[in-house]
Order: structure tokens, then sequence, then C-alpha cells
């Protein structure tokens, strides 16, 4: 409770001021400081496209003219935003692909949004995390003002073949624990960008910031247990010939290139299909299938079989990762497993 009440606290002060204005002349060349206030939506699409992606505005017949509000700064390749657009307005971001995850908190408010689900609230104590393979729809009302901080994609993805989901976000869910550390550490960044970023000198410091801010958006999103959604009637085609195909090849070696190929559409398309009808990636669906195969062979073994065998035979060379994937999945190693399937057929 304590947190969530200093969170608020935190989230009115930064609705109020405009944290990242410099208050000096000098301001560093690796952090730039940014303010657009007009009327014209046309300016602001150019405003929030230079730091995040190509969007649409779509205003409401009977909302009043538009006030957009942008305060920016950018630190390296992270950029933090503080946006209002003072009316009633749907923000549209169509584009898949894009080369951010952007994290939002709102400031003052609230305002609705469809992602990988159907339409949901997204007001102060709340957080989201924006994927880059879906497409999402802001509904913004009058008062509402929200905080965007976009890291690039390479920064979170690259390096690291634990990473979970890749492209997937976080839908609107209140703040706790991972995300209010990082809403915490995010505001004394801004405080520090207010006081004109003299604290960013340092190349190293600034290296700092964004790995920090990017390693626990990482970890927010591998903190999540990877579950298999239940198949939807209203997933297309190529999604359901998707998953038949890996279904059959199982224990084959089979790329995203092979999979698209026999689902009919090119590999953009079915990302960005398994992202918003199956809240994961193609090539994590056909990972989850595999584990659940291989619980199955081991539970069925009587204890008598080879972990590595079992792993091997679906598709997985390495031993580590296959029970770290497992462990992750299921909540328990697969020697635990095995050890189960030997009492139970010893009883």
């Amino acid at each position: 409770m304590a947190m969530i009440m200093n969170l608020g606290r935190t989230m009115a002060a930064m609705a109020d001021d405009d944290f990242f204005i410099a208050h000096r002349s000098d301001v560093l060349d690796p952090v730039r400081f940014d303010l657009q206030r007009c009327s014209d939506p046309r300016r602001a699409i150019q405003s929030v496209s230079e730091v995040f992606c190509p969007h649409r505005l779509v205003r409401h017949e009977s909302s009043v003219p538009l006030d957009f509000r942008h305060s920016s700064a950018r630190i390296e390749r992270t950029t933090f935003n503080q946006i209002a657009y003072g009316s009633n307005i749907d923000t549209l971001i169509e584009e898949t692909n894009r080369a951010q995850y952007i994290f939002v908190v709102p400031l003052r408010g609230e305002m609705r949004v469809t992602g990988i689900n159907e339409l949901q609230s997204l007001a102060v104590g709340d957080y989201m995390l924006l994927g880059p393979d879906t497409p999402y729809r802001f509904v913004h009302e009058i008062a509402d003002a929200h905080l965007a901080v976009s890291v690039p994609r390479k920064m979170i993805e690259l390096g690291d073949e634990s990473f979970v989901g890749p492209g997937v976000g976080i839908d609107p869910e209140p703040v706790t624990d991972l995300a209010g550390s990082l809403i915490d550490y995010l505001s004394f960044v801004c405080r520090e960008l207010q006081r004109g970023g003299a604290a960013f000198e340092s190349a190293s410091v600034r290296g700092g910031v964004e790995d920090s801010i990017a390693g626990m958006m990482k970890s927010m999103l591998n903190g999540r247990a990877v579950q298999l959604p239940q198949k939807s009637a209203a997933a297309p085609g190529h999604v359901h010939r998707a998953e038949a195909f890996m279904e059959a090849h199982l224990h084959e070696d089979v790329t995203i290139e092979t999979i698209a190929r026999a689902a009919g559409v090119p590999e953009r398309t079915l990302h960005h299909a398994f992202a918003r009808f199956r809240g994961m990636s193609p090539t994590q669906w056909l990972r989850v299938r595999r584990l659940e195969a291989a619980r199955r062979d081991i539970l069925a073994s009587g204890g008598g079989t080879n972990i590595l065998e079992v792993a091997n035979r679906y598709g997985m060379q390495h031993g580590g990762r296959f029970a770290a994937y497992y462990q992750e999945h299921f909540h328990e190693t697969p020697s635990e497993t095995l050890r189960a399937s030997r009492t139970r057929a010893a009883a």
C-alpha cells in the first residue's frame, strides 16, 4: 500500500510538471530535450512519430479542439516522453515489427487500450509494456496524460536466447514489484533530466541508465510463465495451418521460414497473428508443444528414459537450455518429473 501511495504522488508530480525541460542553456549534447505544444493533429503526429513510430489520430466528433503537449528527452537511444492530447482522441499504432518496446504509465486520468486482448482500462496505478509486433489503439480522454519510455528492441531481444515471447508485450495491469521499481527509477532519471542532465555527462553513466531500464523491462517479460492459450475460433486460418504443421513436425528441425510457407503467409504476417491470437511467437508456441510432448514421454517411461535423449527427440540439443525452459513452464525440473515417473511405476 505504501508503494502505491508513493507512486501516486510521483505520478501526480510528473503530471503537473514538465519534468524533462532543461533549465539551462548549455544542454549536454547526448541528452536532448524538446517541448512541443500545438493544436494541429499533423504536428502532433510528427512529434510522436519522431521518437516512436508512425501512427494515426482519430478525433471524436464532439471533442474539444486538440491541446497537444509533448515533453521529451533522449539519453542515447532511450527516449522519455510526457504526452497529453487534451482532447477526446484515438491513437492508432498499426505498424508491426517496430524498433522499440514502450513502457507506458498513466500520470493523470484514464485511457482505454486495445492490444492483444479486448478493450481495457489503463489508469493511474496501472502500467503496460507495448510489444513491437502488436497493433494498439488508445482511446484518450481530455484530461489524461501519460509517461512513455521507449527502449530499442535490440537491447531487449538480441544476444539472449533465453528471452521468451519476443515481440509480445504486457497488457494493462496494476503496478507491483518490478514495475514499481522501474517507475521509481524512471522518476529519478526524470528528475535529473529536469535539473539539466548534468548527472549524465559520463558516457558510462548514460549507458548504465539504458542498460538498467532495458534489463528491468526484459525481466518483466521473462518473468511471465509461458502459458499456451486455448485455440480461438477467431484466429485466422493461417494460424491454424501453422499450428497443424508444427504439431506434425515436433521431432523435426523446422524454421520460421518453413512454418510461414506451410501457413501460406509471409513471416511478418504470421508473427503478427500469433502475437495477437496466441500471445506468443510461432517458435515459442512450437517450443511449448515440444516441452509438453517431452513431459508426456518422461511420465510414460516409468523412470527408464534418458532426459537428454528425450530433449534431442524434440529438437532441443542443449540439455541445460531444455532444463531451464522445462522448469520455467512446469515449475519442476525434468529430473523431478523423471523421479515422479519412477515412483509411480514402482507403486
